[in-house]
């Protein structure tokens, strides 16, 4: 008789859908032969460490496997697990943004112009990287998101860093602007043009008038990582032409690790990037 544990923790599916998860219940394994002593457990350890969002990430993840289980059962239709772990971070990331308008970096608020709207590729041969931060003071976690495009407006390489700490907005920009330029380094790229949406950390990168000791040594490592280059540019956008990078580093503020994907990328975040291009991209159920 299948019982309601098995369905969600022990039969194969569920076993594949957990370990490639984004999300962790460390010492609570134990427990999945209970799932309602599990869910306890798990209202429990989320408190402690103020994990609402990794809680609505659990019950999107549960949620995915039961139609998952019900499709195989009455339609015979065996589901992908990496599709399944994507929609439930699509539907927990939609949520979010319907929430919450911004939870992110306090980049100073800038109107998009009339002329950009959306993201626009760069010329031929160059790699575009736009760069963002989150500060969650709920989590005490900061996440950085960076997504490098190329001339053709693929994605090409999407980098999350999460870390636990408060987090000081300005601080938190210029370490993705840095993290940008080490992923492009470690890529092998030679042309690249970084965007960022903070207009003030962008300004003291290119006139090199900085008083705050902390912000400068970080600044200090990008001047040495742009002499790595042939052509290396800094750019201030609107949010608006910035929206991707901005959700992912939403989504790695609430994430258990760091993360990057080269080649292949989850459903969501390539329709995100479409999105932020202005292209509409349905997404079926």
């Amino acid at each position: 008789m299948e019982t309601i544990e098995h369905i969600f923790f022990n039969c194969p599916t569920a076993q594949v859908i957990w370990k490639i998860a984004p999300v962790r219940w460390e010492g609570l394994a134990k427990l999945q032969g209970n799932l309602w002593r599990w869910w306890e457990a798990v209202l429990q350890a989320a408190k402690e460490t103020q994990g609402e969002g990794r809680i609505q990430l659990t019950a999107n993840i549960l949620w995915q496997i039961w139609k998952a289980r019900n499709k195989f059962t009455f339609q015979q239709e065996i589901a992908n697990v990496k599709v399944i772990v994507d929609k439930a971070q699509q539907e927990w990331i939609e949520y979010e943004a319907a929430r919450e308008s911004d939870t992110g970096s306090n980049s100073e608020p800038e109107k998009a112009t009339p002329t950009q709207q959306h993201w626009e590729p760069p010329k031929k041969g160059t790699i575009r990287i736009n760069t963002d931060a989150a500060i969650s003071a709920k989590m005490v976690r900061t996440g950085l998101g960076i997504i490098a495009r190329n001339w053709r407006g693929e994605l090409v390489r999407a980098k999350g860093i999460t870390a636990r700490r408060k987090g000081i907005a300005a601080t938190e920009e210029a370490l993705a602007i840095r993290g940008a330029l080490e992923m492009a380094q470690f890529a092998g790229w030679t042309t690249i043009e970084v965007q960022s949406d903070c207009k003030h950390v962008v300004s003291l990168i290119n006139t090199d008038n900085v008083q705050d000791c902390n912000l400068q040594t970080i600044l200090d490592d990008i001047d040495v990582q742009k002499r790595n280059f042939e052509s290396c540019t800094f750019t201030f956008v609107p949010r608006t032409v910035n929206q991707c990078s901005h959700e992912l580093a939403q989504f790695a503020a609430k994430a258990t690790r760091s993360f990057e994907w080269e080649g292949s990328f989850p459903i969501w975040l390539s329709s995100l990037v479409r999105k932020d291009m202005g292209v509409v991209t349905p997404f079926c159920n």
